[in-house]
């Protein structure tokens, strides 16, 4: 859909990006995202005549997560290349990107599609990281205890390290009685906020981009 200048410009601009953003959701309720990653796997192979690496990783994971109804993907990512690669498959369920470059982040949250970036210190410690994205997509809505997500990541860290597929179960047990995290990973990638009314430093929002 497009917003021409002439309704833009007219006296009921706001009604009319309404209308435009419930037409948007509408459409894309209505695709049928299984035969839609079918289709952009098929035509990826008759083009080139086999997926990379990247691709067949990718193409394993938006599967693996249409076919459990899982609620994100989660994709560890150095360079992208992962990112890019899962995004070009189409899933329904939000993409959430988490890499230690910021470049990488902004790319990936505005220019590949249903992706969000969080940028952190470091991808080595991935149980670590899994723990962390339980809490915030639990926090943020997108699933609860008991759904499933699915992570593209590697056995070994580094760029081009990516070469496996797991499915986790979101949980909500890992905050300790004092209400302090039990893993070393909580506060990785996250800006100190300075509260005006009260003076307190507290941590603040990942880094990159906002929650899904």
């Amino acid at each position: 859909v497009m917003l021409s200048g002439e309704t833009a410009n007219g006296p009921y601009f706001e009604q009319a990006v309404k209308m435009m953003v419930n037409t948007c959701c509408e459409a894309e309720s209505s695709i049928n995202f299984d035969a839609l990653y079918q289709s952009v796997r098929n035509s990826t192979k008759g083009r080139y005549a086999h997926l990379s690496n990247y691709e067949s990783l990718a193409s394993s994971a938006v599967k693996t997560a249409l076919d459990i109804n899982a609620k994100c993907i989660l994709v560890l990512s150095e360079s992208g290349s992962s990112a890019r690669a899962v995004a070009k498959f189409r899933p329904k369920m939000p993409i959430a990107v988490l890499t230690p470059s910021e470049s990488v982040a902004r790319q990936s949250n505005g220019i590949l599609k249903g992706c969000y970036s969080f940028v952190v210190d470091s991808l080595e410690d991935t149980d670590a990281i899994v723990k962390e994205v339980n809490t915030e997509i639990v926090s943020s809505g997108i699933a609860k205890e008991g759904d499933l997500f699915v992570i593209v990541c590697g056995a070994n860290h580094g760029m081009g390290a990516n070469n496996q597929i797991k499915v986790e179960r979101v949980l909500s047990n890992y905050w300790e009685e004092t209400g302090e995290s039990d893993f070393s990973a909580h506060n990785r990638g996250r800006d100190a906020v300075h509260d005006p009314i009260t003076g307190d430093i507290h941590s603040g929002s990942v880094k990159g981009c906002s929650i899904m």
